[in-house]
């Protein structure tokens, strides 16, 4: 099966979003955090998310005569053989999770921390656009190689054609 056709089903997406976000949790943890879904259909989705080798058990240990499993997501699977969406996918969730994790924190400061989401649309050729990827990795490298006590950032970088609608006229 799809690996996009797996992962798009609602719950399914709350399971990996949690576990995104925390790294790694146990199905109880889960349960928890998802107090909407009924237990019976969180267990079932992430025994489909096992079987399906979405999900990857780190460690299994005896709690009161029980088995409990501490469950992660299989990021081998999530990129193996994967198609351009499911690529942008999981970028994307990637990117989710660590915005998640910062307004988690006590008392985030957007502006103090230079926290940035934009869009520029740009109109150019192949060429040009060559060019002005070009000249990103030029700058990126030479910050990259700046060796400053500082905070680390994330910066993320996001091309993608724009699709055109039909049934615009202009």
């Amino acid at each position: 099966m799809k690996l996009s056709d797996i992962i798009t089903n609602p719950v399914r997406m709350k399971i990996m979003q949690f576990l995104q976000i925390k790294g790694e949790a146990t199905t109880k943890q889960i349960c928890e955090e998802v107090p909407d879904v009924p237990q019976p259909t969180l267990y079932r989705h992430i025994n489909y998310l096992l079987k399906e080798d979405v999900l990857k058990v780190k460690e299994e240990r005896k709690v009161r005569g029980s088995l409990e499993r501490l469950l992660a997501l299989n990021t081998d699977k999530l990129t193996e053989n994967a198609d351009i969406a499911d690529s942008a996918y999981q970028f994307l969730m990637a990117l989710y999770g660590s915005f998640q994790r910062y307004s988690e924190r006590e008392k985030p400061d957007p502006y103090a921390d230079m926290l940035s989401l934009r869009t520029y649309m740009l109109t150019l050729t192949d060429e040009s656009y060559a060019d002005f990827f070009k000249e990103i990795r030029e700058v990126i490298d030479k910050y990259s190689k700046l060796e400053e006590s500082g905070k680390s950032r994330s910066f993320s970088i996001i091309s993608a054609p724009v699709a055109e609608d039909k049934n615009d006229k202009t």
